[in-house]
């Protein structure tokens, strides 16, 4: 250890409980209970063992040690398991090393996943004035509540996209909502498969093409006006291989059915997509014997899930290009981190 730990820090409760936020990071959560206790996050961080000085939580996510987690679920007045739910970096797949000479680490790119800014009317409804931040495995969010989107940009002058204008970009949120509802862990693989599908057609919506998406990408960026200009095409095709998987997956789909899929759905999006709407239906055919348990996420231990669907199970923050069965093509211009 660069320094020793002062054993008896960490051992009560902080005298302010903090409410969580869907989805949050753990420097943003580290940092608000500082904030809500009036105290600084070098000295929360110093109860809970030791290790470099704080960052900024809109730059990179935080990981901690074992030892630190129980530290923090201490000072925080919950349980490590009710943490561990609350906060994806908590989990055990995210844990420093055991031969780590420090308890907290702050890498300058986070090892999963995307810092998205939460949105601040969700914030607020739980006593937070201050940015916060979230950890997701796609680059924005949706909020629906406050019809925002967010994403992860750093734009101080525009934190958020009103979607008040934008209701097709509502709807395609809702959609995926039902979607991944009806096929549980599934759904995100079958996403996963549509964001491909999109790439692979080329069909990339120009925000310049059309006036409503023009003057927003004028105003904000071309960069990061293209996911929402693209985002109900998206839904649609998920939409649409959702309605295949969710038979397939529970064994109930005809050969007929199967047949019948690709030019019906070819035809509703367009010559372009021909090419990889046939790769991935020739990959996902009807299987012998259904999962039906898959869609409530428990699954008997006996069934190998890759095998069975060529997709293996996600983890809370793989990314679109880790998940699907389908080449990546990485999308034009794109760019990992806005940063506008």
């Amino acid at each position: 250890m660069a320094e020793q730990r002062d054993e008896w820090l960490g051992r009560r409760r902080m005298h302010l409980r903090l409410r969580f936020l869907q989805g949050e990071s753990t420097g943003s959560y580290v940092t608000r209970l500082a904030a809500r206790n009036n105290r600084p996050a070098q000295e929360v961080l110093r109860s809970m063992g030791t290790g470099p000085v704080p960052v900024d939580p809109q730059y990179t996510e935080m990981y901690v040690s074992r030892y630190a987690r129980e530290r923090l679920a201490t000072l925080a007045g919950y349980t490590v398991a009710e943490m561990q739910e609350r906060l994806i970096g908590l989990r055990d797949e995210f844990l420093m090393p055991k031969n780590a000479k420090d308890d907290w680490e702050w890498p300058w790119d986070a090892r999963a996943g995307y810092i998205v800014q939460a949105c601040s009317l969700c914030a607020a409804r739980r006593g937070t004035r201050s940015p916060s931040w979230l950890i997701l495995p796609d680059p924005w969010q949706v909020c629906l509540r406050h019809r925002r989107w967010t994403d992860n940009s750093r734009s101080t002058r525009h934190p958020y996209i009103d979607l008040g204008e934008l209701a097709e970009v509502v709807r395609a949120q809702q959609r995926l909502n039902r979607i991944r509802k009806r096929l549980g862990p599934a759904g995100r693989w079958v996403f996963a498969d549509a964001c491909s599908i999109l790439v692979r057609s080329g069909y990339l919506e120009d925000p310049a093409e059309t006036k409503q998406w023009g003057a927003l990408a004028a105003e904000l960026g071309e960069q990061r006006v293209r996911p929402l200009a693209q985002f109900s095409r998206l839904s649609l095709l998920t939409r649409d291989l959702a309605w295949l998987e969710v038979r397939r997956l529970n064994g109930v789909l005809g050969s007929t059915e199967y047949q019948d899929w690709l030019p019906r759905t070819t035809h509703r999006h367009g010559y372009r997509f021909t090419e990889p709407l046939t790769v991935w239906h020739r990959q996902h055919r009807p299987l012998r014997q259904g999962i039906p348990h898959l869609s409530s996420g428990e699954v008997p231990a006996s069934v190998d899930v890759r095998r069975a669907t060529g997709h293996a199970l996600p983890s809370p923050l793989a990314p679109v290009e880790e998940l699907t069965c389908l080449p990546w093509v990485r999308m034009p211009n794109s760019m990992d981190r806005l940063f506008l």
